[in-house]
């Protein structure tokens, strides 16, 4: 299938440089009630107090990959796309090696996100078994403890139903890497190589995926604005400058034989569209 990752214009050309897509841990995302669809019962401790038990173990244990299933959402372009001037990237998730149940925990044909209106209630046991099995393999997977993978990293509020998300979740548990500092920056698990990179605020883990997994390339409508502006006016030197990096991101994807596209209005039904344009400097 064929998913989208929306990203600030500068990290679209690092994306497609390094051929590498970041996953990050469940505690880094934005909405703050990540993980509390567990529908907990047999509680002998207070519900918020069981809960941040299991939201720490699932975060420390899982890195997530979060993808969409449209490249033209408005609301996506304004959150995530850099509101409007960022880029959106396609990726065929067969080619990339996500579809691997072998790889992953949760592979991208497990990962659609379930949007509720009501928490869940009385699903999954909230006991030792269950809290220390989360990160083993051998006790917490996708055949043997379905319900609770679910309700941990794909059950989320009505409110961001907008997203039409998927999820990739690979689990990290046999690095014994810390969130907060590891010593190794590289690390095999599966078979498969990830990096380690220490952001300032948070740790990301990349992974490398074949070239022809990228497959198409949508600029936003205030990117491609500006872009027209910038022409006109390209004598001055910053302009210049911007006007390169934007060539270079057309450029890089031409060499990946990547199809460009750019998003339009259609006031007619008040949505976005996506148009195929073969050159920057074409007058549409």
């Amino acid at each position: 299938m064929i998913l989208y990752k929306y990203v600030r214009f500068d990290d679209a050309i690092r994306i497609l440089e390094e051929q590498t897509l970041a996953f990050s841990h469940l505690e880094d995302f934005n909405d703050p009630f990540e993980c509390t669809g567990l529908g907990l019962y047999e509680l002998n401790v207070p519900l918020k107090v069981a809960t941040n038990a299991f939201i720490n173990r699932f975060s420390r244990k899982y890195i997530i990959l979060c993808l969409t299933r449209t490249a033209v959402n408005p609301l996506m372009w304004s959150h995530y796309g850099d509101s409007h001037k960022g880029v959106v990237i396609g990726i065929d998730t067969q080619k990339a090696g996500f579809e691997n149940i072998e790889q992953y925990i949760i592979p991208v044909q497990k990962g659609e996100i379930r949007y509720l209106r009501t928490n869940p209630k009385d699903i999954n046991k909230a006991n030792i078994d269950n809290l220390v099995g989360v990160g083993d393999s051998k006790l917490l997977n996708w055949e043997y403890n379905e319900e609770l993978l679910k309700h941990a990293l794909l059950y989320k509020m009505q409110d961001w139903a907008y997203e039409e998300e998927v999820r990739i979740v690979k689990n990290i548990s046999s690095i014994g890497a810390g969130y907060h500092y590891s010593s190794k920056k590289e690390f095999e698990i599966d078979g498969q190589i990830w990096s380690r990179i220490q952001l300032p605020t948070r740790p990301i883990y990349c992974i490398k995926i074949p070239k022809e997994a990228f497959v198409d390339i949508t600029i936003g409508l205030a990117s491609y604005k500006e872009l027209k502006r910038l022409q006109e006016y390209e004598t001055q030197s910053s302009n210049t400058s911007k006007i390169k990096k934007i060539e270079f991101l057309f450029e890089l994807a031409r060499s990946m034989k990547m199809s460009v596209y750019r998003t339009e209005r259609n006031d007619d039904i008040w949505s976005l569209e996506r148009k195929n344009i073969n050159s920057i400097f074409c007058g549409e």
